[in-house]
Formats: structure tokens, sequence, C-alpha cells
């Protein structure tokens, strides 16, 4: 990302009137030979700013727990514990 700050608003610099604050411009918007004139303009200060990464969207709160981890139990293996649920067979 480019970030330009004119001195004066309205300044014209390659196409651009640039205005009095600080306008952020995406790194393809001027070509090489355009940022070394603006880069040379005294009336301009040009910043070369590395893009932030773009937000990552929250996980879905499940409302259970202090942050919605569950914990995974191991199956006991003949314990009895199959009657509990459909012993790990399917009947169709």
């Amino acid at each position: 990302m480019i970030r330009i700050t004119s001195k004066k608003a309205g300044f014209r610099r390659c196409g651009v009137a640039h205005p009095g604050e600080t306008t952020e411009y995406p790194n393809d918007r001027f070509s090489k030979k355009e940022i070394a004139i603006l880069e040379a303009e005294p009336m301009l200060v040009v910043e070369h700013v590395k893009d932030a990464p773009k937000p990552q969207k929250p996980a879905p709160k499940t409302g259970k727990g202090s942050a919605g981890a569950t914990k995974s139990t191991p199956a006991s293996k003949g314990t009895g514990d199959q009657a509990k649920g459909d012993g790990g067979s399917k009947t169709s």
C-alpha cells in the first residue's frame, strides 16, 4: 500500500489531485516511474506501507465451556458402555 500526504490540498502530480489529508492507494495504482516522480516531489510525503492481513471472522461461539472447546474421551472397550448408545454397529 502507498500512503501519500500532500503539503498543500489539491496539489496535482501524476494525474491525481492530492488532498490535504493522507490518502492510501493500492500498490498497483501507480507505475514504478510514477512512484519515483511522487517520491522526488517535495510537496508530497510518500510512504510504502506493508499491507495488513485481512482480519478473519471469529469462530462461532457454541456456549459450551470457556472457549467453546470440547473434551474428547476415548470410548471404553468391553466395559458395558456400549449399552448406552448404539454399540457402534449400524443396522438398516
